[in-house]
């Protein structure tokens, strides 16, 4: 098993289409960090899969937990867990913290699973590897988008996981604490004996830089591809989201003219195999 994830994890990050490595977070065992009481889980860790996000989540608390001396504090303005990021990882972390009897704090900048929620409509979801069963309670069975959403929401409000709003700045070592740091400019600071940061990944959009990026034509999402139908569509990009897209397009037949963009040549999958890629400078125009 350790094998196969190294070698998914030599691929994940040194043959994606940018072909430089992806620059990652130092994490050891169960998340831990260099910073004594920060634990990263999630996408973080390198590893994009929804049943390892809910895992690493769980364990990350489980880890602290197991900690000599680690308990439920007494101090009512220091949360003992501060998590932040409301995705997966994020709520299987708050699950396992509320079921420890820990006080915590779940914080999220937009919205709860937020990169599931910008999935295209009806995207297929896959919980590789089949046979896993994260720890924690944070459990999948829905193979599309909006199911794994609805399953996903049962499961946090049954067990009463509340969220946060808030956008972090940064985070601050001091003594035996973590100093939380909002982002604004009031300067307010929360409180924490450990700190889980579980941001994902997805963060802002990757700006092309190239003239008419910022034309009302140019989406950096794909929701729902049926309000195309029937337009010319460019996809730019090489990677998986890319790929998806052009055959979302493809399958919809988006008027005669579908193509993609990347630096890379290679062969995209469609339903006819009529999807080839394109490598070609790019210029928006209105």
């Amino acid at each position: 098993m350790g094998n196969i994830i190294s070698q998914y994890m030599n691929w994940l990050h040194t043959r994606w289409p940018a072909g430089t490595v992806e620059k990652m977070p130092e994490v050891g065992t169960d998340g831990a960090t260099a910073v004594a009481g920060v634990r990263i889980v999630g996408d973080l860790t390198g590893i994009p899969l929804l049943k390892f996000s809910a895992d690493t989540g769980a364990r990350a608390v489980q880890a602290f937990v197991n900690e000599p001396g680690f308990g439920p504090g007494t101090d009512e303005d220091v949360y003992d867990v501060v998590i932040l990021g409301a995705g997966v990882s994020g709520v299987s972390a708050a699950l396992e913290a509320k079921k420890a009897g820990l006080r915590y704090c779940l914080f999220e900048a937009a919205e709860p699973f937020n990169t599931i929620v910008n999935f295209p409509k009806g995207k297929p979801i896959y919980t590789y590897p089949t046979d896993m069963v994260p720890a924690g309670d944070v459990q999948f069975t829905a193979d599309v988008k909006e199911a794994l959403l609805d399953e996903l929401h049962a499961q946090k409000d049954k067990a009463g996981v509340e969220i946060t709003s808030g956008r972090i700045d940064r985070l601050e070592k001091k003594g035996d604490l973590v100093l939380v740091h909002h982002a604004g400019k009031d300067g307010r600071v929360t409180k924490a004996r450990r700190v889980i940061v579980g941001i994902g990944r997805s963060g802002n959009y990757r700006r092309l830089g190239v003239p008419g990026q910022d034309l009302d034509k140019v989406y950096h999402r794909l929701y729902d591809p049926k309000e195309y139908a029937g337009q010319q569509a460019l996809v730019v990009g090489g990677g998986d989201s890319a790929l998806e897209a052009a055959i979302a397009a493809d399958r919809l037949r988006f008027g005669d003219r579908r193509s993609n963009s990347s630096k890379r040549s290679g062969r995209l999958s469609s339903a006819d195999g009529s999807l080839k890629p394109c490598s070609t400078s790019v210029s928006l125009r209105e």
